[in-house]
């Protein structure tokens, strides 16, 4: 889909969202040292979006590394005590019926 093809309300939307995307990263480069919640175009909804991309990155690869871990031959207490947990925890967490193995 291209940009013209959206209404204008749409394109208005868009373009604001751009531009607000933009100064956020005009303010990266010329940040000020201290809370960054302090800034008025801090947006809290927009960094707990943010944060939970980032929490699905890190429990993927999480899920990729216990899948290896089983495959080299590694015991579920080993794979548990390197995640804080309990390996019967580590096993219903990334047991069968979760793991995909490639």
């Amino acid at each position: 889909m291209k940009f013209s093809d959206l209404s204008k309300e749409e394109q208005r939307e868009l373009a604001a969202y751009g531009e607000e995307i933009n100064d956020e990263m005009d303010a990266r480069v010329s940040s000020a040292p201290g809370d960054p919640t302090m800034d008025s175009r801090w947006d809290p909804s927009r960094e707990l979006r943010r944060l939970n991309y980032q929490r699905h990155a890190v429990e993927r690869d999480i899920d990729q590394t216990v899948q290896q871990s089983r495959r080299r031959g590694q015991s579920w207490n080993t794979i548990g005590r390197a995640l804080g947990i309990t390996a019967e925890a580590a096993r219903r967490h990334y047991g069968k019926g979760r793991l995909q193995v490639a």
